[in-house]
């Protein structure tokens, strides 16, 4: 709640002045009185805003919230409404200043009420990137034996003060540790594992296609929808370890003149997982081989592969080669079945030929997977060896030095478990296990008890960095400047910023900070009707998230400025996001930067598909969803909860024409109770009425109540502050006018998610000196970064 206040305070661009005594009767409440409390007294109360019960508290965070909110609606010049007398602007500038002034006087009473330790627990991606940087080991939370989602505020799922610990938390941690423990040390090393099934072994019947000649010849054909399913024999195998193997498909994909490619979908059904997909093209007779690393544990495991995109009927009457087993589409077909060429032998539908499927591993990786030479003692009856190679791992794991006697209670429960009978290599993963579970692996422990600085550490420093540009614990060279103190530097903060954001590991920022700025974890929430939209499938869906987070990375990567974010003349596609789009001349699979043209309607984050579908309900487009949307995470700011009670909107007779969904809101909105919030928040989603549920551009809007032709659409709108547009291209024009809301909204969300917490009244100086260092730098996204991670906010707790 505070962060909105301190964003208003952001944009407010008036100075804090002193407060003389008196001053709130002579002044604020005349304000109140005159052009307030018509609408906002113990008779009304629009919006949930009453002003005559507010208290002149500054400290605690419910009236706070009150005492910002009216700063934001006088601002923004919301408040007093149309129709109602206006103030001067210098008499809203006044009330203005000496409303921010006592809540400027209130902050000491606030820091005082702080923590002195906080403690943030180390989100599901975060747990499994630590993992793997401290042993090596790929450990897939998301498993259906993994551990539970993390909860998420806004989209953000770091947050301190919303992450929780339960019972069952304390299971899981136990049980993923255990089998990490297990796969990292192994008692015996695991013997190298190589298991190929060629065509004939997929289908099931090799020896009779040994006995027929034709063992080499016979391959897997896979229409439209078709898949290949089954343990042992079909594409299943037995896994004598846990570990990363290597999968090896040699395939054929035909693709029609014009038409989608055939899409190759890999599943393991018993982890309920997609282990990879691409596209695939390749011709029959020079059949390409398609490689990925997954990590699996051991045992049996059954896949699925499909030829996963819409096509005809693949039922064995009309899609398959009768009794003969496909060798080739040459063969011909036999007179009822469905033909797969035309005349001249070109495809006409995207059609899969498998030749065989390999797996290889485990596979040992150098680096972080040589965990057992760096933490396992080499003489198991040397007391100090035992101890010095567990001290070196749980130092590595809790990222600081060890406190004096702090690794006792390790060594200490390793020789209980000795004296109780355990063999050393047993007793000692028990002290390992220890380790993994302790707060100190769990979470990033900031402060102590003592401290009254609020200043951090600079092992706290790279901690704080290292889980917030690469989502892990900090290397070696960030450890080496944490100790020898150096970190603390501005220059050494300023290089390592810079190595770090060039580094392959700064994916995982661009990766997760977008995901979680956007909301993209509401991507599919509501799955889009079927019959509505045939073409929408999962791919699609990744394929959406994939442009908008290659997109960030491409800012970022490219130091361009915010701006790319509200506008831009590209984006990222790949053949499945430009044929949605109708963008021609995009073929490959991968995601690759494309020039757009103005009658491809689209460019920068407002127009991608993933945005436009998370605010979407699977049967239509929601433009009060979209305009809320916009003005979290674009503006910055949280519109209220709309009030009880509100009438839903009614269908069109089937007797009226047909109306837009605009139309039925413009409509719905006649009830006073509705107007003042729709006022703020329709325009924002009206802009971007031409594009429909799953992102698609359109001239008119499909309505299926009502008579007659379907109505055209009309994007046209007013912002709040009488700012008018035709269309969503004028609107993102206003927009880049208005870079400095923007980036202060911006630079709001990178504080909360680095700092791990939301933003208050208390940070509202700081982040003013942040956006101010952003535009002196034109906004330009590494700059914002390193603007940040230099700042007092980032620094202390």
């Amino acid at each position: 709640m505070l962060q909105r206040i301190a964003l208003v305070l952001l944009f407010s661009a008036v100075p804090v002045t002193a407060v003389r005594a008196g001053d709130f009767e002579t002044v604020v409440e005349p304000f109140f009185k005159q052009h307030c409390a018509r609408c906002h007294d113990d008779r009304k109360q629009k919006g949930d805003l009453r002003l005559d019960t507010l208290t002149r508290d500054f400290i605690n965070g419910s009236m706070l919230m009150k005492w910002g909110e009216i700063i934001e609606r006088i601002n923004s010049g919301e408040m007093p409404p149309k129709g109602e007398p206006k103030p001067t602007a210098e008499e809203s500038t006044r009330v203005i200043e000496l409303i921010a002034a006592k809540l400027k006087e209130g902050e000491a009473g606030r820091l005082a009420k702080r923590e002195r330790v906080s403690f943030h627990k180390l989100t599901r991606e975060e747990y499994v990137n630590t993992i793997y940087d401290l042993l090596g080991v790929h450990f897939d939370a998301t498993d259906p034996t993994g551990l539970p989602d993390d909860p998420d505020w806004h989209g953000f799922e770091r947050l301190g003060s919303v992450q929780s610990l339960s019972p069952s938390h304390i299971e899981k941690y136990m049980a993923a540790a255990e089998n990490i423990l297990t796969e990292a040390f192994p008692e015996k090393s695991a013997t190298p594992f190589l298991k190929r099934k060629e065509a004939g072994d997929l289908r099931g019947n090799p020896a009779e296609y040994k006995a027929l000649g034709i063992a080499d010849k016979v391959r897997v054909e896979l229409w439209p929808g078709a898949d290949l399913q089954g343990g042992r024999p079909g594409p299943g195998v037995a896994l004598p370890a846990s570990g990363n193997y290597k999968v090896r498909v040699k395939l054929s994909g035909l693709k029609p003149a014009n038409g989608r490619a055939p899409h190759l979908a890999f599943y393991c059904v018993n982890l309920d997982r997609m282990l990879y997909e691409t596209d695939v093209v390749a011709a029959e007779d020079k059949p390409i081989i398609v490689e990925f690393t997954t990590h699996l544990p051991a045992g049996n495991h059954n896949f699925r592969v499909t030829n996963d995109v819409p096509g005809p009927s693949n039922l064995p009457r009309s899609g398959r080669s009768g009794n003969r087993p496909f060798i080739s589409i040459k063969d011909g077909r036999l007179p009822w079945q469905i033909k797969l060429t035309d005349e001249e032998g070109q495809p006409i539908m995207p059609f899969l030929i498998l030749d065989s499927i390999e797996w290889e591993g485990p596979i040992v990786e150098p680096g972080p997977g040589q965990a057992k030479e760096k933490f396992w003692p080499k003489d198991a009856k040397n007391a100090d060896e035992v101890r010095n190679s567990l001290a070196r791992f749980a130092e590595s794991a809790f990222r600081r030095p060890l406190r004096p006697g702090e690794i006792d209670r390790y060594t200490r429960l390793i020789d209980a478990e000795m004296k109780s009978g355990e063999k050393f290599d047993a007793a000692y993963r028990t002290g390992l296990l220890a380790v993994l579970c302790s707060k100190d692996f769990l979470y990033l422990v900031e402060g102590s008890p003592d401290d009254k600085s609020g200043k951090l550490t600079p092992w706290e420093i790279a901690s704080r960095l290292s889980y917030f540009l690469w989502g892990t614990m900090p290397d070696e060279l960030l450890r080496t400047a944490a100790r020898d103190g150096s970190l603390s530097r501005p220059e050494v903060l300023r290089e390592q910023t810079t190595r770090m954001l060039r580094d392959p590991r700064a994916e995982r920022f661009t990766q997760s900070f977008a995901r979680q700025w956007l909301q993209l974890r509401q991507v599919g929430m509501f799955p889009p009707d079927k019959k509505l939209y045939p073409t929408y499938d999962a791919y699609l869906e990744k394929s959406m998230l994939m442009e908008t987070t290659a997109f960030f990375k491409e800012v970022l990567d490219k130091n361009l400025s915010l701006r790319e974010f509200i506008d831009s003349d590209w984006t990222m596609l790949n053949a499945r996001l430009a044929e949605h789009y109708g963008i021609r001349g995009i073929n490959e699979d991968r995601m690759q930067r494309v020039a757009l043209k103005p009658d491809d309607h689209r460019g920068g984050l407002l127009t991608q598909a993933a945005i436009l579908s998370l605010t979407s309900d699977g049967t239509r487009h929601r433009p009060v969803h979209r305009g809320k949307w916009v003005l979290e995470a674009i503006v910055g700011k949280s519109p209220p909860p709309p009030p009880a009670n509100v009438k839903p909107i009614e269908p069109t007779p089937a007797t009226a024409p047909k109306a837009t969904l605009r139309m039925k809101l413009d409509a719905h909105k006649s009830d006073s109770a509705c107007a003042s919030c729709h006022a703020r928040i329709d325009p924002l989603g009206f802009a971007f009425d031409h594009y429909d549920a799953i992102g698609r551009w359109r001239t008119e809007e499909v309505v299926r109540d009502g008579n007659g032709d379907n109505p055209k659409v009309d994007a046209s709108g007013e912002l709040i502050d009488g700012r008018k547009f035709k269309d969503a291209v004028e609107f993102r024009k206003l927009f880049i006018t208005d870079m400095d809301r923007f980036n202060a909204a911006f630079v709001e969300k990178l504080a909360t998610f680095a700092l791990r917490r939301t933003t208050t009244l208390n940070d509202r100086d700081r982040l003013n000196a942040i956006a101010q260092k952003s535009k002196q730098a034109d906004y330009r996204l590494p700059a914002v970064v390193e603007a940040l991670v230099l700042s007092d906010l980032f620094q202390q707790r």
